[in-house]
């Protein structure tokens, strides 16, 4: 049911929130940080969906006027592909929505009514680089993903490079598409810098080389590794210890074994899961040189918070990297570990620091995009319903 469009409609739009169950990740910060700045909230009521509670880290977003919660019951809710698959689509006419944000690249399915949909698609990895997914969950996607992208009027991709492979790859109208990139609010990310970490941080030896994501076969650790091993034999008197920040996710067992190992025989890798914002952001602002080796990114919001602390980035060469870091940081295939490892040495000497203009990342841009978006597609169906 769209809203009445009188002198001061509210609409009302749905979300999968799902990924706001769990503590921050990339497509929750989207989801949070954009409602957060989204324009004339007056206008717009979000309401969010979930077979969980919303988590901690997230929880501020519940404190916004323009919020409704609602949590799945019942046995249809206990697992987030049943609930949003099944026990959703049956229960959402009651809440009277006038358009559903498919947040992160998928929708319910919406058999017994019409609603214009906008999509958020983040990546294109399930086609690309299946390989790197586990086997039951490039399943579950393949189901969903072409369903949720034919019955989309709209999809915002978060990137360029990600735009351009989704029209390839489904052959969906260009013009029906757009690029909303995430965003990074550099105030607040040197504000948490500013604020005391805690004592393992503080006592950190620096510099040191950092990496931030979860460890899983799409961001390239082993071959990191095997970077940092050459890097470790061209400097053994003086090497730059290498901090880890992100969390265990699915990795090949034989990896895990053999970082495990490097880490008791040589204690120059450090392994640090659940890091909080203000030890993230301290150990951006003191580390040395940021490296992120992925071989497929949508995007790619933990160089864009490197650059934000103005540090000096290696990265694999994929257009989507490029797209944030232009020309002002070091691009590298990964096929070679000794040319990365002398780069690392290069970068270690060069007293160069990347100023990359950054408000073209804003968070409030990423949510007026947006914004126009849905009053764009709300109009449309205005006129669409009234012909009708």
């Amino acid at each position: 049911m769209l809203a009445e469009l009188g002198a001061n409609p509210i609409f009302r739009i749905g979300l999968d929130a799902r990924p706001l169950s769990t503590r921050v990740s990339g497509v929750g910060r989207l989801i949070a940080e954009t409602i957060k700045h989204f324009p004339e909230k007056e206008k717009y009521t979000f309401v969010l969906f979930s077979h969980l509670p919303i988590h901690e880290s997230h929880k501020s977003i519940l404190e916004l006027p323009n919020i409704e919660f609602y949590q799945g019951k019942g046995l249809l809710s206990k697992k987030g592909a049943t609930y949003f698959n099944v026990a959703l689509p049956l229960s959402l006419k009651k809440y009277k929505l006038d358009l559903f944000w498919g947040s992160q690249q998928v929708i319910p399915p919406l058999p017994f009514f019409n609603l214009p949909v906008v999509l958020t698609y983040c990546d294109l990895v399930l086609y690309k680089y299946p390989e790197t997914m586990r086997k039951l969950a490039a399943l579950q996607q393949k189901l969903v993903q072409g369903y949720s992208v034919k019955k989309s009027d709209f999809i915002l991709s978060i990137s360029e490079q990600t735009r351009t492979d989704l029209i390839a790859h489904f052959n969906y109208p260009k013009e029906n598409t757009g690029v909303a990139y995430p965003g990074v609010d550099v105030k607040e990310v040197l504000s948490l810098s500013q604020k005391k970490p805690s004592e393992f941080i503080q006592n950190l030896q620096r510099p040191y080389l950092l990496s931030v994501s979860t460890i899983e076969p799409r961001k390239n650790y082993p071959f990191l590794l095997q970077t940092y091993k050459e890097y470790r034999k061209l400097t053994p008197i003086k090497s730059m210890k290498w901090v880890i920040a992100g969390r265990i996710g699915w990795e090949k067992k034989s990896f895990l074994d053999e970082l495990k190992k490097e880490i008791k025989e040589h204690n120059d890798i450090i392994l640090l899961d659940n890091v909080n914002d203000i030890d993230l952001h301290n150990l951006y602002k003191n580390c040395g040189i940021f490296l992120f080796a992925s071989v497929y990114e949508g995007f790619g919001i933990p160089l864009l918070e490197a650059l934000a602390h103005k540090r000096k980035c290696i990265v694999s060469d994929i257009p989507t990297f490029r797209e944030i870091g232009s020309e002002k940081i070091s691009y590298l295939k990964t096929e070679d570990p000794i040319l990365w490892a002398k780069e690392i040495i290069h970068l270690e000497n060069s007293t160069s620091v990347p100023e990359i203009d950054l408000d073209f990342f804003s968070w409030e841009n990423s949510a007026r995009i947006t914004k126009d978006v849905f009053d764009k597609l709300l109009a449309n169906w205005k006129i669409k319903e009234n012909k009708t």
